[in-house]
């Protein structure tokens, strides 16, 4: 007992490297306790010995099962999700939800882990299941978007997305800029696309994607010394990768 509490206080000091060797002592006197494999987890990952880490944090798990702690739960899914182990994660986060009820974050975990394993469908259910409780919730809302606009989506679902969340945020700059050049390359209405376009701008009036979608709406109504301006405006600000706005200056000229 004097080790184990000499080491929650090692660990309250920041003084790892004491607490890890007083937490092995302590693994050794009782090699079965998952309170103590827990916490020797969490000192081997500190350390960086991340494969000793997630070894002490299965075998806690697999001796507390749905009596272990969040905390040991939340890291082990962190762990299967780094090394892309989508099975197991999904697991834990079944765990989590039986344990606490389905809420935000086992929406948003599901909807990553879906994502990085590009399986759209998936992710799409996952951020409408949580849309089902929350309709007006604009975060999801906006990964709902992301992830039409990743699959190219037909205009009609792609559009009615763009509406719903300029219902939640009607100043949403990456939102009516995304709108516009969508209809405005799509051959969607032009005089609806420069309005959006102009109130992205006049929320971020520097930004040289949101110039660029501008003067290009410019040039397709017939306005090329102004789509010039613009466009120009637009290089002037641009950082990095600048090819589609000379590549729109250049069909201008």
């Amino acid at each position: 007992m004097y080790y184990w509490y000499a080491a929650r206080q090692a660990i309250d000091n920041k003084q790892y490297p004491e607490a890890y060797v007083l937490l092995q002592f302590c693994n050794e006197l009782k090699p079965d306790d998952a309170q103590t494999l827990y916490y020797l987890g969490a000192m081997q990952s500190a350390l960086r010995h991340d494969n000793e880490a997630k070894t002490s944090y299965e075998r806690a798990y697999a001796l507390s099962k749905k009596d272990a702690p969040d905390e040991l739960l939340d890291q082990l899914m962190n762990i299967y999700v780094h090394e892309e182990d989508w099975k197991k994660a999904l697991e834990i986060r079944d765990v989590l939800d039986e344990k606490n009820g389905y809420d935000e974050m086992s929406a948003i975990t599901r909807y990553r882990i879906y994502a990085m394993q590009n399986k759209p469908k998936q992710a799409i259910k996952a951020v409408d299941d949580y849309l089902k409780i929350d309709p007006d919730n604009l975060r999801f809302q906006l990964f709902r978007l992301e992830l039409l606009e990743h699959t190219k989506a037909k205009k009609k679902e792609l559009y009615a997305q763009y509406e719903r969340i300029l219902e939640l945020d009607p100043y949403n700059a990456m939102v009516l800029n995304n709108y516009a050049y969508h209809l405005a390359t799509h051959g969607g209405d032009l005089n609806k696309a420069e309005r959006m376009s102009s109130l992205a701008i006049r929320e971020q009036p520097n930004n040289p994607v949101f110039l660029d979608t501008y003067g290009w709406i410019l040039h397709l109504k017939g306005q090329d010394e102004l789509a010039k301006f613009y466009l120009t405006k637009a290089l002037q600000n641009a950082q990095g990768d600048a090819e589609e706005i000379q590549q729109h200056l250049e069909a201008i000229k």
